[in-house]
This record gives C-alpha cells, sequence and structure tokens, in this order.
C-alpha cells in the first residue's frame, strides 16, 4: 500500500511540476561556422546578456517567460554578435552540451543587421545535419526589440545550426552583415496523455505488488 502511494504520489508530483508547459534553456556553447568571426563574443547570444529580463535555465517557464514580452537591448557592445562586415550570410552552430529534446525556438533578431532568412538544421553528433525549418524573423527598428517564437515538431537533437541569409534586413541595416540578439529554446515535455499512462503504470505496479503480498501472505 506505501510504495502503491508513493508511486502515484510521484507521477503526480511530475504532472504538477510539468503542467504540461516547457522550460526554458539556452546552448552552452557556440562555433562561428562561416562569415566570422566578426565582432563581439558569440557567447553574448546564449548568456542573457542584453535582456533585460532574465530567466533561470531549465526552471522558468518559457511561454509564461515570452509572454511577458522580455525586452532586448539595442546597444551592441558585449551583448549582440556582428558577422564579419559585408558577409551577406553566415552560419553558426549551438550546442547544448547533450541530446534534447525542444519543439521551440525564442530569437531576438538583432535591430541594426538582422537575419533576412534563417534555415535551422540538427543534429546530434555533430557531423550529420538535417534539416529542421526555414523561418523568417522580424526586421526590428532601431529601437530595444522583442523576440520571435518560432514553433515545430518536438526534434530531439545537440546540436543547431543557424544558417544565415539575406543579411542585412532591409530596414534599416546601418550594418552589412548578419547579426545575433539571443536565443532561447523551448523544453519539449509529455503530452498529457503520456503522463496520465505513466501515472497509471505507476498504480498499477504498486497494485500488483500489493496483491502479491496478500497472496503470499495466505500460503504462508
Amino acid at each position: 500500500m506505501k510504495l502503491q502511494k508513493l508511486c502515484v504520489a510521484t507521477g503526480a508530483l511530475l504532472l504538477g511540476s510539468a503542467g504540461w508547459a516547457g522550460p526554458i534553456f539556452a546552448p552552452i556553447a557556440a562555433t562561428i561556422d562561416a562569415g566570422g568571426p566578426g565582432a563581439g563574443s558569440i557567447a553574448d547570444t546564449f548568456n542573457q546578456n542584453g535582456l533585460f529580463t532574465t530567466y533561470t535555465a531549465n526552471v522558468t517557464d518559457f511561454d509564461t517567460y515570452i509572454a511577458s514580452n522580455p525586452i532586448h537591448t539595442d546597444i551592441f557592445s558585449g551583448f549582440e554578435w556582428f558577422s564579419n562586415a559585408g558577409a551577406t550570410a553566415a552560419q553558426v552552430t549551438y550546442d547544448f552540451g547533450s541530446v534534447r529534446s525542444f519543439n521551440a525556438l525564442a530569437l531576438w533578431n538583432e535591430e541594426s543587421s538582422g537575419i533576412g532568412t534563417l534555415d535551422l538544421l540538427t543534429s546530434v553528433d555533430g557531423i550529420t545535419f538535417n534539416p529542421l525549418a526555414t523561418v523568417f524573423p522580424t526586421d526590428n527598428p532601431v529601437a530595444n526589440y522583442s523576440a520571435d517564437v518560432f514553433t515545430f515538431g518536438t526534434t530531439s537533437a545537440r546540436y543547431v545550426r543557424f544558417g544565415m541569409s539575406g543579411c542585412p534586413q532591409a530596414d534599416p541595416g546601418t550594418y552589412p552583415g548578419c547579426a545575433i540578439g539571443e536565443v532561447a529554446f523551448r523544453t519539449a515535455v509529455p503530452e498529457p496523455a503520456t503522463w496520465a499512462m505513466m501515472v497509471g503504470g505507476f498504480g498499477a505496479l504498486g497494485g500488483a505488488l500489493r496483491s502479491r503480498r496478500k497472496m503470499a501472505g495466505k500460503t504462508a
């Protein structure tokens, strides 16, 4: 009985903590594959520098955070990354450190030389990359700027490659190159039905163990 209650309680705790949403997380490293080294540090595109409102990685709910409209500064130094001057395309590969399941990208598209077209590719091993999506970030005016959110089916990967082109965007395009303000991702969590099956499984396991104990008591 105690084990059954523990199993059900554990499942309920997991359900409550998940809330059917996904925590926000960021890469832990990045490599500039083409169009660099450029200006600024690529680390400033995933370390929350430049965001007026920060989050706690793997804890803060992605949707709740984005709904608060977190703004990124339009100041370059220490807060953004730019490709080499004159580059109309660039490529950056982000590394999560391990395979993660995710289903959305938040991109703060730099307001002066943002990305016109963004091809997203994913990889588990950093060698073979598969297309995920092609998206078109907002051409932000010269001012502090908000995030674009792009959603897609649940994908499991360690690496996400940003193939940037159409740089800089037409308006205002004051620097001839590609640029990134900040990136973050939404963790994909199991659907409610999946969690319900897990909790049911915990309960069934506890019930089976209880029945076995009863039978053992009768035969003793």
